[in-house]
């Protein structure tokens, strides 16, 4: 991991085009990735409090059906911050 970040100074130093886009598409990845899961997770949520308001008697399978969803888009908030991190410390 040192030797990646030390080449990546050195290319960043000798091409400050490739940094900035490096850093503008890494922002743009992480930061979309956690809106998105942010957005994701408060409508699962509301959902579920909906649901939990029309049918008390559901709760357990309503919850468990959450607890999915929520796992599924939390995994896409670490996909993107794993790309983001790619696109930032991989250059060609």
């Amino acid at each position: 991991m040192l030797t990646e970040l030390v080449n990546f100074l050195a290319a960043t130093a000798t091409n400050p085009t490739l940094a900035s886009g490096a850093y503008i598409g890494a922002g743009i990845m992480i930061g979309g990735g956690a809106v998105g899961a942010g957005i994701g997770d408060g409508l699962v949520t509301s959902q579920l409090v909906a649901g939990l308001a029309r049918q008390p008697e559901a709760r357990g399978i309503l919850t468990t059906w959450m607890f999915i969803g929520v796992g599924l888009i939390e995994a896409y908030a670490v996909i993107a911050l794993v790309f983001g991190l790619f696109v930032l410390f991989v250059k060609p």
